[in-house]
């Protein structure tokens, strides 16, 4: 089901004047919740989320790019789509880079390997050293690569653009994210308004839900009691390792 957000506001078929639940019923049910910014404060966080973690309706994949040889640095527009030129570019899961090109020849196939990233101080005495690229990082608005190509080489990108929204956003703007995040979306919502609102009790509890309890945040993870976020993400990653095949090796043992 595709949600808007007028339904992580006021609760799925829900509006304003009729509210069902969402961000309105974790904020002791107030009717000014439009004019003191809610559908702010719904932009504010899932925009947020949209920096910090990768949702596949927001992944792109790059066309394939030629770096020019001995040119180490290019732009965001250079490496994405032209329909996303322009845009915020908020996660770079891999730059592939080809061994050969074009893509399918007979002669040279099309083998490639991921780029790595590293720091702008971890490569600065590599951008001008000549070589294959093996390592990239962003810096002022640009993607530095190192060492630097002496021919033309392709690669591609695939990156995450911020989540869109209207000018100002507003009820009928979709919510792009997976379903299972629409309540971490409206409890981060509610988080931002109730400090707004100087309900600093419930900015607290909704802090915890989101990021799990004080022992949990303290000990990174290793005990206490987990939040919302680090859930959802353990079972992405559980869900990712359950689908991979594995191969075990069988070594026959023999008596001597």
């Amino acid at each position: 089901m595709a949600y808007t957000l007028q339904d992580l506001a006021f609760g799925i078929g829900g509006t304003a004047s009729v509210p069902t639940g969402g961000v309105w019923s974790k904020l002791n049910q107030r009717s000014d919740l439009v004019t003191l910014g809610i559908y702010q404060w719904l932009q504010d966080a899932i925009l947020e989320l949209s920096r910090d973690y990768r949702f596949p309706d927001l992944e792109k994949t790059g066309p394939n790019f030629t770096l020019t040889a001995n040119l180490n640095n290019y732009t965001n527009d250079n490496l994405i789509q032209v329909a996303d030129a322009g845009k915020v570019t908020n996660l770079i899961p891999n730059i592939f880079r080809f061994f050969n090109y074009p893509i399918g020849s007979t002669s040279q196939g099309a083998a490639g390997s991921n780029l790595a990233w590293k720091t702008i101080d971890a490569i600065e005495l590599m951008l001008n050293l000549p070589g294959i690229p093996t390592y990239f990082t962003r810096y002022q608005n640009k993607y530095w690569f190192a060492p630097v190509q002496q021919s033309p080489l392709v690669v591609y990108m695939r990156y995450q653009i911020e989540h869109p929204f209207s000018a100002v956003p507003v009820a009928g703007d979709p919510f792009l994210l997976p379903n299972e995040w629409k309540e971490i979306a409206e409890y981060a919502a509610a988080y931002r308004g109730a400090i707004n609102l100087r309900l600093l009790d419930y900015a607290s509890q909704y802090h915890t839900i989101l990021f799990g309890d004080p022992e949990f945040q303290r000990s990174s993870g290793a005990t206490g009691m987990p939040g919302l976020i680090f859930r959802r993400i353990t079972q992405m990653e559980g869900d990712s390792i359950s689908m991979m095949k594995q191969i075990r090796v069988h070594v026959p043992s023999f008596n001597r």
